[in-house]
């Protein structure tokens, strides 16, 4: 049997963050995790492939994965915006979020909040949402098991992690997640970061230096 979703990637912003947009061509629909910047530039995206926004999911709330989700919020005032319990605060508050430190002021509010181990709906498949603290300490990576992918925010790159040198960020709280939570899934799992190239569970469980 086909299966009808699709990830794509897009780099927005200064910070050139990867902002993911899966499609289901079944139900021309689509959801977007991280809008880092250039909300124009989504929307257009989306237009130009032919399907309608149902849904954001935020990984966590530093400025440059959330630049973009105020015009996707003008433009959709009901629009469900996924967020870990943990990291509400951060969202809400510009020196959290960093985004006063790019003169700034970011101040949001998500409307569905996540916890760990959660399973959501979306686009017709079920996405378990990983709590993953250490970055921020509502961090949270989505993961299709159906498909095979985890989108992974900041949380881990390929052969690195997410700095934890920011306000609410926690090296060993992040160094234990990863080995416990991640790495228990199948090696072949794809890892789609907020600012490298894909790699695997598995490639990052031999490879990864901060890891070994």
């Amino acid at each position: 049997m086909e299966k009808p979703l699709e990830l794509h990637c897009i780099a927005l912003g200064q910070m050139q963050t990867n902002c993911y947009i899966v499609i289901n061509r079944s139900t021309k629909e689509a959801v977007v995790f991280d809008p880092g910047d250039q909300g124009e530039k989504i929307m257009e995206t989306l237009k130009k492939e032919g399907v309608r926004l149902t849904a954001v999911c935020l990984t966590h709330a530093h400025f440059d994965h959330i630049m973009g989700l105020p015009y996707l919020m003008e433009v959709n005032d009901k629009l469900p915006v996924y967020l870990h319990e943990d990291e509400q605060d951060v969202l809400l508050d510009p020196q959290l979020n960093l985004s006063n430190m790019v003169g700034l002021t970011i101040s949001l509010k998500a409307n569905r909040i996540v916890k760990d181990g959660e399973e959501i709906e979306l686009l017709g498949e079920k996405v378990t949402c990983i709590h993953v603290p250490g970055h921020t300490k509502g961090g949270v990576c989505y993961y299709f098991s159906a498909y095979g992918w985890l989108i992974s925010g900041d949380t881990l790159f390929q052969r690195s992690i997410g700095r934890t040198d920011f306000p609410t960020g926690d090296l060993n709280a992040l160094l234990l997640a990863i080995r416990s939570k991640l790495f228990v899934l199948p090696p072949e799992t794809r890892v789609f970061s907020g600012h490298t190239p894909p790699t695997t569970i598995g490639e990052e469980i031999r490879s990864n230096p901060f890891l070994l």
